[in-house]
C-alpha cells in the first residue's frame, strides 16, 4: 500500500491528475449545492415549506430587482412583505416590478448595524453591488453611490413591525454586518428564520461561518445549509468553510414543527 501512496504523491501533478483534480472540485461544487437559481436550488423549496406556517411579516433585504419578492408574494400572497433595495437605478426597476403586488412594499434602504449613509461598489449589471471591496473578481465596479443604511431594530420600530417570520439576507458580503442591526430582535425571539448567504465574498469580509455559528447560537438557533429539497441542519466543522455557498438558514429552536419541515424532503 505504502508504495502505491508513494507513486500517487510523486506524480500528483501530472495531466492526469490534474484532470482529475479539477473534475472533482467540480463535483464537490456540485454536491453542495453552489447554484444560485431559487427555482432548483432549494430557496423556492424553503419558501413553500415556511408558506405552510402561514407567515404574516417577510423581509427579503438585498431584493435587486424583485424575483425573490415576486416568488414569496406567490407563495404568501397573505403576507406583507418589505423589499429593501438601496441602489437607485436597481430600485427603481424593482419599483416598476412589484407595483402590481400591493403586499409588496419597496423601500429604498439597505441594512447594516446601524443607521448612516455609506458608499457601495456598483457593479457594470448594476444588479450587482456590495459594500466591500470584493478581491479576486475579474471586473471592476463601474460607479460608486452613496445609499441610506438602517438597523433592522429600527426597521421594525419605524414600521411598528413586531414579529418577523422570515428575513432573507442577500448583502453581497454585509450579512454581518445586517445580523448585528436585529440584536433587539432576536434577544426577544421575534424572528423565526433567517436566510443569508455564504461564499466566496466572506474571505474579503473576513467573516467565517464559524462566526455566523457563533452568533446565532448566542439567540437560541439552529443553523443548516440549503438544498434542492431539504435544510440539513447540521454541527459547525472545518469541511464546511469551503466558501462554496451559496444559503444557510438559521431557525429559531423555539419552532420545532418549522425546523422539522424544513428538515424533510
Amino acid at each position: 500500500m505504502k508504495p502505491i501512496k508513494r507513486f500517487f504523491k510523486r506524480n500528483s501533478h501530472n495531466w492526469l491528475f490534474k484532470n482529475l483534480a479539477g473534475f472533482g472540485r467540480s463535483l464537490n461544487r456540485f454536491y453542495e449545492n453552489r447554484n444560485h437559481d431559487i427555482s432548483s436550488n432549494g430557496e423556492l423549496t424553503v419558501i413553500r415549506k415556511i408558506a405552510g406556517f402561514q407567515p404574516s411579516v417577510l423581509i427579503d433585504a438585498g431584493a435587486n430587482v424583485g424575483k425573490y419578492s415576486l416568488a414569496l408574494a406567490r407563495y404568501c400572497p397573505q403576507a406583507t412583505i418589505y423589499a429593501l433595495e438601496p441602489v437607485e437605478r436597481t430600485f427603481l426597476e424593482l419599483q416598476a416590478n412589484l407595483a402590481p403586488y400591493p403586499n409588496i412594499i419597496p423601500v429604498k434602504k439597505g441594512l447594516y448595524f446601524e443607521a448612516v449613509a455609506k458608499e457601495i461598489n456598483v457593479y457594470p449589471s448594476h444588479t450587482h453591488s456590495s459594500l466591500y471591496d470584493i478581491e479576486g473578481l475579474s471586473y471592476q465596479p463601474s460607479s460608486r453611490q452613496t445609499i441610506e443604511l438602517i438597523s433592522g431594530d429600527e426597521f421594525a420600530r419605524e414600521n411598528q413591525i413586531e414579529n418577523i417570520d422570515f428575513l432573507k439576507l442577500d448583502l453581497e458580503g454585509a450579512e454581518y454586518d445586517a445580523l448585528l442591526g436585529f440584536q433587539d430582535l432576536l434577544r426577544k425571539k421575534r424572528i423565526k428564520a433567517i436566510q443569508f448567504e455564504y461564499g466566496y465574498i466572506n474571505i474579503s469580509t473576513k467573516k467565517l461561518l464559524i462566526d455566523f455559528y457563533h452568533f446565532f447560537e448566542e439567540y437560541g438557533y439552529i443553523l443548516g445549509k440549503i438544498f434542492p429539497k431539504e435544510v440539513e441542519f447540521r454541527e459547525y466543522a472545518f469541511k464546511y468553510e469551503d466558501f462554496i455557498g451559496p444559503n444557510f438558514l438559521a431557525v429559531n429552536k423555539d419552532e420545532p414543527a418549522l425546523i422539522e419541515a424544513l428538515r424533510k424532503k
